[in-house]
């Protein structure tokens, strides 16, 4: 219970996020350029220059049901024993709310950070009665998490067992309010999007863009924003509409041709003191829990 009306009372801030969210300039000048190397036999720790050569890493993502919305239960037995009797496969889908997290840590002594996602979605099962070696019958069910970013969708940040940030996401960040001040240096016009279905039946080593995306939200007293162009994996990070960053992220991972893989960096603001780059670096990785949850199933 405690879960869900903290879930609910979320998202009624984030929403006024919405029209009080101060608006401002776009572009950068002055930046530092930060080398980030992989860790080798870890896909998911990064050392970036100028820190003290510290580590930062990133923790499995895990994915939770927070809460049913309806009780499958008695639909779930109901489907099953009619694909048992007849033979004829049945689908049925149940409304949840999922949220999905991920741990970021830090080799400097940095406190570790909770980073966990919200957003409604279903579960889709579908039934198939199979004939097993032995002549018997069985019924066979495969199940689908599906999740709904579009709409009432978003994410906190918790420190030592406090919220330092909280956040809407975008899934369209074109057409946000807020955010389009910015997306039209980030999404050139002549961009050419390209159909990901269609991608995805190419050479299995040809990567398909990542999602789109942006949030707004607040980060340790401060108006926060971040968008994504999945086209080429770069984040660009705003804090009270000024920039103060752009990660690019990597693509290296096992079967992609050398030609389409992409070397991590980041470009900071120079006015930015050294002690106060752990946060961005560490909202830079967070950048990949939430590109990891849009890129899971959506109706």
């Amino acid at each position: 219970m405690m879960r869900t009306t903290f879930y609910h009372l979320f998202l009624i801030l984030t929403g006024i996020l919405f029209t009080s969210f101060i608006y401002g300039q776009s572009g950068f000048i002055n930046v530092d350029s930060i080398v980030i190397t992989k860790l080798k036999n870890s896909i998911s720790s990064y050392q970036f220059s100028g820190y003290g050569n510290n580590v930062i890493h990133l923790g499995t993502i895990v994915e939770e049901l927070v809460q049913y919305k309806t009780d499958p239960t008695f639909r779930d037995i109901g489907n099953g024993l009619m694909t048992a009797l007849t033979g004829i496969g049945f689908s049925s889908s149940t409304d949840v709310n999922w949220k999905i997290s991920g741990i970021i840590q830090s080799d400097d002594m940095s406190a570790d950070w909770i980073v966990s996602l919200f957003c409604e979605g279903n579960i889709e099962k579908e039934r198939e009665r199979i004939k097993n070696d032995d002549g018997s019958w069985s019924v066979e069910t495969s199940e689908t998490n599906v999740y709904y970013w579009d709409e009432n969708s978003g994410g906190i940040i918790i420190e030592n067992d406090d919220t330092i940030g909280f956040f809407a996401i975008i899934t369209n960040p074109f057409e946000n309010e807020v955010l389009k001040i910015w997306t039209a240096d980030i999404f050139p016009q002549n961009q050419v999007k390209q159909n990901r279905s269609k991608i995805r039946l190419e050479v299995f080593w040809k990567p398909s863009p990542g999602a789109d995306y942006g949030i707004i939200g607040r980060f340790r007293d401060n108006d926060f924003a971040m968008i994504r162009n999945g086209t080429d994996r770069k984040v660009w990070i705003y804090m009270d509409n000024l920039f103060t960053c752009m990660f690019q992220s990597d693509l290296d991972y096992l079967g992609i041709a050398k030609k389409y893989r992409i070397i991590p960096y980041l470009l900071i603001d120079k006015n930015i003191p050294y002690e106060d780059r752990s946060d961005l670096y560490r909202l830079s990785i967070m950048s990949r829990i939430i590109s990891y949850a849009l890129s899971q199933p959506q109706d």
